[in-house]
């Protein structure tokens, strides 16, 4: 993913801007991968932890949500 490559560099791009416009909510995410983070908060923190992997100082890749898990407390509030 860090390699000079056009898919790097457009990965790149993509986590850039999501990060920077935030422009998907994560109920739209949710949709699109299957994957739930039920709030808009730890899908964009989620994402800055694997921007940090793939192109910073982190050292262990972030971990996805469990699929099994149940949404937060607040979630149904």
């Amino acid at each position: 993913m860090v390699r000079d490559t056009p898919f790097a560099r457009h990965l790149q791009e993509a986590l850039e801007h999501l990060l920077r416009e935030r422009s998907v909510s994560a109920a739209e995410w949710c949709r699109m991968t299957g994957v739930s983070f039920w709030e808009d908060d730890r899908l964009y923190a989620y994402l800055q932890d694997l921007y940090g992997y793939f192109y910073g100082d982190r050292k262990e890749p972030p971990v996805a949500p469990d699929p099994e898990a149940p949404p937060p407390e607040k979630f149904w509030a």
